[in-house]
């Protein structure tokens, strides 16, 4: 007690250590916050990913039904010629 000056030190001593183990705290929570958002943003890219193979899918499937459209609208424009030119030949 009654040097004041080697009090102070030692007091300096544990604050500075508390302070270097209060930052390290600090850092270790953020890197395991950090840690979680990147295991988020990681799932949430799969889930993109499967909703995109998807989209991809559905297109396909899209483009397949708009060919048999097409198909199937030339063979009616076809027929619907086919059967005018049988009327004209049966009017004559």
């Amino acid at each position: 007690c009654r040097n004041v000056e080697r009090l102070m030190g030692i007091f300096s001593e544990e604050l500075r250590i508390l302070d270097r183990n209060t930052v390290k705290l600090m850092i270790d929570r953020m890197q395991d916050e950090l840690d979680g958002k990147t295991g988020e943003i990681k799932r949430m890219n799969e889930e993109l990913g499967r909703k995109s193979e998807e989209l991809e899918q559905i297109n396909e499937e899209l483009e397949q039904k708009s060919e048999e459209l097409e198909q199937k609208e030339h063979l009616i424009a076809q027929l619907m010629a086919e059967n005018e030119r049988l009327r004209a030949k049966g009017n004559r």
